[in-house]
C-alpha cells in the first residue's frame, strides 16, 4: 500500500517511552496492521519480532506462556533483554490478556504492540485483566487531514489556515477533496490503492460483509443478523438525528431491548457514535436522547446504496454535521468529551466540547456566504448561542462552522470564530494547543 502518514503514528512511538503494552483496536480495514508494521520498522530496538495470529502456525505458539517463551527462544530471542513484540490480530489467542499480563509482570524489558478488532468481549477482558498495565488507542479510518495530505500532491492545503483562507480557495478544497472524501469515506486501501468506482464499492462491500460475518456473528444469534442489518440501514438514514428507540423498534419490528443492545454493539464496534446531550440544568435542558453519527460516511453511503453527488443530496446538512463530528473527535483524540445541547424550548447547538478550561460550543451552518464586505459584516450569529451564554459562563471559544467563510466577531464579550468545515480540525488543534 502507498504510504499514508497517520497522525497516530508519532503518538504511539512517543508513548512507548513510558508504556510497555499498547493495544490498537478498531473496525476492519482502518489501518491497524499498517500502523503496527510501520512502528515495528521504525522503533529503535534491535531484538524484535512481528507475529500474525491469523496464521495458525504462529497462533499455536501462544497456547500458554511456556510455549510462547520456547518459540521466542527458538528464534534466538532473550526476553530478559530489551525486546519489542508485535502481536497482530491478538483476539485469536485464547486468554490473550492473561498472557499479556504475565509477560508484563515477569519481563520488564519487553514492550508489546497488539492489534485487534473492536470486540466487546476483548474490551471487557482488557479492562478486567490489564488494568494499569496497558494503553489502548482506538484507530479510525482516515481523517480528512490524513486524506488530503495524501491526495493533495501540490501541498497547497497544508498552508491554508483561518488567517489566509478565502471563499475561493475553500470552495476549491470542497469541490476537489471534501466531496470525494465524503463519497467513499476514509478507508486507507480505498484512498491509496483503488482507482475505479467499481473497485471502491467492492471494497466497501467486503468490509461490510466481513463485519457482519466475522465481528457480529459471534455477538448475536444467526437469525437476528437480518434484523441487525435492517437496523443498520434504518439508522444510516438518520445521521445527525436524535435516536428514538421506540421509533426504531416500530420501524424494524425489533423489541426495544434488542434495539438498545444492537446500538450498543454498533457503538462498541466503532461503526456509530451515540452522542450524549450536555446537561447541567435538567429543568431547562434535554438530558436523555442521544444523537447518532457514523464513523465513516463511505460505509453509510454503501449501506444506503446512495452514491449520488454529495452537494445535491437533500441531507447534505446532516452529512456535513457528521463530517464535523468526526473531525472534532480526531482533533481532540476522544469522543467522550463531545456533546450536543438542546433545551426544552427548542434551542440547539450541534456540538459542545468540554475541556479542562471550559466549554466550546460549535454550530454548523452549511450555506454560501456572500463575499462582499457589507455581507460579511452582516453575518449573523445563531440565536442558540445567546441562550447557551445565559446558562453557561465558562466558555473559552465559540465556533460557527461554515461552507467557505472564515472570520471572527465579538458577540456579548465573546469571540465567535467562523471556520470553514475543512479547517475545523486544524483550528481546534491549534486553539487547544495555545489556550
Amino acid at each position: 500500500m502507498a504510504f499514508i502518514e497517520r497522525t497516530i503514528l508519532n503518538t504511539i512511538k512517543n508513548r512507548f517511552e513510558k508504556e510497555r503494552i499498547i493495544i490498537l483496536v478498531g473496525s476492519r480495514q482502518v489501518g491497524k496492521t499498517f500502523i503496527a508494521k510501520k512502528i515495528f520498522t521504525d522503533i529503535h530496538i534491535n531484538q524484535k519480532i512481528f507475529l500474525n495470529c491469523e496464521d495458525p502456525r504462529q497462533l499455536a505458539n501462544f497456547e500458554n506462556i511456556e510455549t510462547f517463551i520456547k518459540y521466542l527462544d527458538f528464534n534466538s530471542m532473550d526476553i530478559s533483554k530489551q525486546t519489542f513484540i508485535v502481536i497482530d490480530e491478538f483476539q485469536y489467542i485464547k486468554n490473550a490478556t492473561k498472557l499479556l499480563k504475565i509477560i508484563y509482570d515477569l519481563y520488564e524489558n519487553v514492550k508489546i504492540l497488539a492489534t485487534g478488532p473492536s470486540s466487546i468481549e476483548i474490551q471487557k477482558h482488557m479492562k478486567e485483566s490489564l488494568t494499569g498495565r496497558k494503553k489502548i488507542y482506538n484507530v479510525y479510518s482516515l481523517s480528512f487531514d490524513e486524506f488530503i495530505n495524501f491526495e493533495d500532491k501540490s501541498k497547497k492545503y497544508s498552508n491554508i489556515s483561518l488567517e489566509n483562507a478565502t471563499p475561493q480557495n475553500i470552495n476549491s478544497i470542497n469541490s476537489t477533496f471534501l466531496y470525494k472524501y465524503l463519497y467513499y469515506g476514509g478507508y486507507p486501501r480505498i484512498t491509496a490503492e483503488l482507482s475505479t468506482d467499481e473497485e471502491k464499492k467492492e471494497e466497501l462491500n467486503e468490509i461490510y460483509t466481513s463485519y457482519l460475518q466475522k465481528d457480529i456473528k459471534s455477538l448475536i444469534s444467526g437469525e437476528n443478523i437480518i434484523a441487525y442489518n435492517n437496523l443498520l440501514k434504518c439508522i444510516a438514514s438518520q445521521i445527525g438525528n436524535l435516536i428514538n428507540i421506540n421509533e426504531l423498534s416500530n420501524t424494524t419490528g425489533l423489541t426495544r431491548k434488542h434495539v438498545e443492545n444492537y446500538l450498543t454493539i454498533l457503538q462498541e464496534t466503532f461503526i456509530i457514535k451515540m452522542l450524549p446531550p450536555f446537561c447541567s440544568n435538567k429543568r431547562k435542558e434535554i438530558s436523555k436522547m442521544p444523537k447518532l453519527f457514523f464513523s465513516d460516511q463511505g460505509l453509510a453511503n454503501f449501506i444506503l446504496n446512495d452514491f449520488s453527488e454529495i452537494p445535491l443530496r437533500n441531507n447534505i446538512g446532516n452529512i456535513i454535521e457528521n463530517f464535523v463530528f468526526n473531525e472534532i473527535k480526531n482533533s481532540i483524540g476522544a469522543a467522550d468529551r463531545i456533546y450536543f445541547w438542546r433545551t426544552l424550548q427548542g434551542s440547539e447547538i450541534d456540538f459542545i466540547i468540554q475541556t479542562g478550561k471550559g466549554l466550546i460550543p460549535i454550530e454548523v451552518k452549511w450555506k454560501m456566504f456572500k463575499t462582499d464586505a457589507a455581507s460579511r459584516a452582516a453575518v449573523s450569529i445563531p440565536r442558540s448561542f445567546s441562550s447557551f451564554f445565559e446558562l453557561h459562563k465558562n466558555i473559552t471559544a465559540t465556533i460557527v462552522v461554515t461552507m467557505n467563510y472564515a472570520g471572527k466577531r465579538n458577540v456579548e464579550n465573546k469571540e465567535v470564530f467562523f471556520v470553514p468545515a475543512v479547517l475545523i480540525a486544524k483550528f481546534i488543534r491549534s486553539f487547544l494547543m495555545h489556550s
